[in-house]
């Protein structure tokens, strides 16, 4: 994982957000466990990635009413009635994190993801 969080100016801003992205065992999914989440307002995520030269990707929010650690597991697929349907070559893998202070301003954390 590649990851850098920067504002407006080039100055590297801590939300006090504890973002630990990981692949699931068997590689069709990301796992994502955001801690420390009373240090924002809310944190929104994004997931993109190229599938056969398609573009596919899944997004969310999380309130920090949510709890102080949460944790999402993003589907590299669709699933519908208990039955997925998994991506293949799946490239151009990455995850955009922004979380709101509380003082109005926005960060944003950005990782590459090798799959």
């Amino acid at each position: 994982f590649t990851k850098t969080g920067k504002t407006a100016g080039q100055r590297i801003v801590s939300s006090g957000l504890v973002v630990s992205p990981k692949l699931r065992r068997d590689r069709l999914a990301l796992i994502i466990t955001l801690s420390n989440l009373q240090k924002v307002n809310n944190v929104t995520y994004t997931l993109t990635y190229q599938t056969n030269g398609k573009d596919e990707g899944v997004s969310g929010t999380i309130a920090s009413s949510a709890g102080s650690t949460v944790t999402r597991e993003l589907l590299f697929g669709t699933c519908s009635a208990g039955v997925c349907r998994y991506h293949q070559n799946i490239t151009d893998m990455k995850l955009e994190i922004v979380s709101e202070l509380p003082n109005g301003k926005q960060i944003l954390k950005r990782y590459r993801i090798r799959v």
